[in-house]
């Protein structure tokens, strides 16, 4: 066996005043107009925010983006805050109120935003390629719409950040659903490609909605800020990922056989700590390959139920395919959607799942192999047989660092 070690992010120099680097950042924004220019008495503001599966500095964020909104003379009862949460579970009160800190909490309006509820979602446009846009109907009862996120590498859309805190992040499921097939349907590897056909078309769609002006950060490993960027969401965005890709981007010295990957910090269920598999194939040798995911999974298989029974399935593909052409397919399309693209993935290399938080019979319906944390060694030992002088590495931070 050749271990070629643990694989960390590289060091980077965070800022040394993240309320400074925020303020300057929002100040002189990027192929945008500054806040004082789009926003004066009168105007109604939606702020849209990541939710909790991202480590966003938002309580940090917020005051100063609402400081200069009042500056120019936006008023509190004319601001509206919207937790974007895709097709995450709603965030509770406590959730919410620490994610944009006690005093906004306590003077803005803050909200969820909503997936299902016909209700509250309205019909705003369809695309020129046919795609019905329905989106968070709070959403759409302002005049300007300022989105805050992170960015990180993303399965699909390449990179997180920029015009995703609209699609998935406040539209219903059919929309959101349109994007994930198209993952779904690629045979492209799409994270980390800025310029990707998912994320063009899904930028395509943003003036639908309008998306005026963002704020978006890049990390370090222990969540600190290294990069602000704000202002265009297509123009600051790729500012951005310029920068994380410094940051989050790991060249190897070789390809691996196995690679042993925590899903750190996308912990909270297997919808979003899958995304250590998707970061880490690139590391592999060939298709005899294996992965081995060790994660917490705190709230288990996640919010779509029918997730695992889509990623085991043979001809997830061909539902798929069928379903995007207009055939009426039963059950979650999101689900089948993520579950076609993780499908793909399981036929090309060797997936192992590590974790308490969810169960044997979940993970084998994926059709992959599970063990539980205490035998970790023996999922490794078990891999290594396999192979006659294998290559090993192991990666730390693998829900958001990229081989």
């Amino acid at each position: 066996v050749s271990f070629d070690g643990m694989l960390m992010p590289a060091p980077v120099t965070s800022v040394s005043d993240p309320q400074g680097a925020i303020a300057h950042a929002i100040d002189h924004p990027i192929g945008s107009p500054t806040i004082s220019e789009i926003a004066h008495e009168g105007t109604r503001v939606s702020i849209i925010c990541d939710d909790i599966s991202r480590p966003t500095p938002v309580s940090t964020i917020l005051p100063i983006l609402l400081e200069r909104l009042h500056h120019s003379g936006v008023r509190k009862a004319d601001i509206q805050i919207i937790m974007a949460l895709g097709s995450h579970r709603y965030m509770t009160k406590d959730e919410i109120r620490t994610r944009v800190g006690e005093k906004v909490y306590a003077e803005y309006s803050v909200i969820n935003s909503e997936f299902r509820n016909p209700e509250k979602l309205a019909h705003v446009g369809t695309t020129e390629d046919g795609v019905d846009i329905v989106i968070t109907r709070d959403v759409m009862d302002s005049d300007i719409r300022i989105g805050i996120g992170n960015i990180v590498p993303h399965p699909v859309m390449g990179w997180s950040g920029g015009g995703k805190i609209l699609f998935p992040g406040v539209t219903g499921e059919h929309t959101v659903a349109q994007f994930h097939m198209l993952g779904g349907l690629s045979d492209e590897r799409l994270v980390g490609l800025e310029e990707n056909p998912v994320r063009t078309r899904m930028e395509s769609w943003v003036p639908v909605i309008g998306l005026h002006f963002i704020v978006n950060t890049v990390l370090d490993a222990q969540f600190r800020i290294v990069r602000v960027v704000a202002g265009d969401y297509v123009k600051a965005h790729r500012a951005g990922v310029e920068t994380a890709k410094t940051v989050m981007c790991c060249p190897m010295k070789r390809k691996a056989d196995v690679i042993v990957v925590s899903s750190f910090p996308a912990d909270e269920d297997f919808w979003q700590s899958g995304k250590g598999f998707c970061n880490a194939e690139g590391g592999l040798r060939n298709g005899s390959s294996t992965m081995i995911l060790v994660s917490p999974n705190i709230e288990g298989m996640g919010p779509h139920s029918e997730y695992g029974s889509c990623f085991g399935r043979d001809d997830a593909s061909d539902l798929l395919r069928r379903l995007y052409n207009g055939e009426d397919i039963p059950g979650d399309p999101l689900a089948l959607a993520v579950g076609t693209s993780m499908s793909k993935m399981r036929r090309r290399c060797r997936l192992v799942v590590v974790s308490d938080g969810v169960t044997r019979e979940e993970i084998e319906s994926c059709g992959i192999m599970y063990y539980p944390v205490c035998d970790l060694q023996k999922a490794i030992d078990e891999t290594l047989e396999l192979y006659d002088a294998p290559v090993v590495v192991s990666v730390s931070h693998g829900g958001e660092f990229l081989l």
